[in-house]
């Protein structure tokens, strides 16, 4: 009688033409083992068979165990990375919006606030979805400041800090050099531009200030123009320097602004201040759009120029527009004084984005007059 054929695993024997269970797979259920898988019962060799067996069938148990091991591990990596993406904004342009005006005491209501400070220099870094907006009156700024180096470098040291700044009083009639030398060194600090404004008074005959012009610097990297600026036709001579406009987006979120700026003629201060409600309605027929309008410059608007008194019986005062710098604000660098000559206004209907504070910098050498400011939100409301 010839040997039993037995398959490779020797758990089974041909018996009969029948695949049966050979001693050893008997002894091993005796043991306790796992009844072992049968074996195909084709017409194939027991060679051809058992090079039909799958991969993972060949390994063994502990090469298993590891290739189990590896699969298990990546799929919790993968479930992490799906959790922690689910987590993440859509997208950056609806971040909500970040109000730090309780980092700051001048917290404005109606046109009462608390004394003016310094900002903290830290505060862009503390609220980094701001625009920051100043306005500043350079005192006669022509070919001789353009060319002191050390009076260059301060105002344009000081303009680097915000967002987007207008400037005033440039007197630079011949050979007009001094607002591209100034933009020069602005951009020593960064990528800046610079929307210049046409000379003022052309609307009137026989005007000395007609020399003036006004620009706006703007940081490439927070603020885009949407436009070269326009005039206020100022036909009626309502104005010895005609104010100047412009439009602004901040360049990573939505928010769009109007900048008005201009400098207020000292004797007739009242009148020019109350014609500025004309200047409004101007701004919102240029920008039919637009819905935000922020007014900023040397208006004159405090003292014996214009008192609260005089100021409170003009339009402009009244509950449509919101005054940001109050009166009794020092805007000027004389120690002794306390004269908000300096403003900045919100136009008719206010703007939800005004983040409720303002500030101003009077540590400066090159002007007689301080810087004022104040942080909008960057989204649109």
């Amino acid at each position: 009688m010839s040997d039993p054929v037995l398959s490779p695993d020797g758990f089974w024997q041909l018996d009969d033409g029948e695949w049966v269970a050979s001693e050893k797979q008997t002894l091993a259920l005796e043991n306790g083992a796992v009844p072992h898988g049968t074996v195909i019962t084709n017409s194939t060799s027991l060679e051809e068979r058992s090079g039909n067996t799958s991969f993972f069938a060949k390994l063994k148990p502990k090469q298993k165990l590891y290739i189990f091991s590896g699969v298990c591990l990546v799929s919790i990596c993968l479930s992490l990375i799906i959790v922690l993406a689910s987590l993440s904004p859509i997208s950056e342009s609806h971040a909500p919006v970040t109000d730090c005006s309780a980092n700051n005491t001048n917290l404005v209501s109606g046109f009462e606030a608390e004394s003016t400070v310094s900002e903290s220099e830290n505060q862009e870094e503390v609220c980094p979805h701001e625009v920051k907006i100043g306005s500043w009156n350079l005192e006669v700024f022509g070919q001789s400041k353009a060319n002191n180096q050390q009076e260059l470098s301060e105002i344009a040291e000081k303009i680097s800090y915000y967002d987007v700044i207008a400037v005033q009083e440039i007197k630079d009639k011949n050979p007009g050099t001094a607002p591209y030398i100034l933009q020069d060194e602005v951009e020593t600090y960064g990528e800046y531009g610079m929307i210049l404004s046409n000379r003022t008074g052309v609307y009137c005959e026989e005007n000395p200030y007609a020399s003036e012009q006004y620009a706006f610097f703007y940081n490439n990297d927070t603020i885009k123009p949407l436009e070269e600026g326009h005039h206020y036709p100022d036909t009626d001579c309502e104005f010895s320097r005609e104010p100047f406009a412009a439009r602004f987006q901040s360049t990573e979120y939505d928010y769009t602004f109007v900048l008005i700026t201009l400098h207020v003629k000292p004797d007739d201060a009242v009148d020019e201040i109350n014609a500025l409600v004309n200047v409004f309605e101007w701004a919102k027929f240029q920008y039919p759009n637009e819905d935000d309008f922020i007014l900023l410059g040397d208006l004159n608007a405090d003292c014996s120029y214009a008192s609260s008194s005089e100021l409170d019986e003009l339009d402009i005062r009244n509950g449509d527009y919101q005054w940001i710098i109050p009166d009794g604000t020092n805007t000027n660098t004389a120690e002794s004084s306390s004269c908000a000559y300096d403003r900045m206004i919100i136009g008719d209907g206010g703007t939800q984005e005004f983040l409720g504070s303002y500030s101003t910098d009077c540590e400066v050498e090159a002007s007689d007059h301080c810087i004022i400011s104040a942080k909008f939100s960057a989204h649109e409301s």
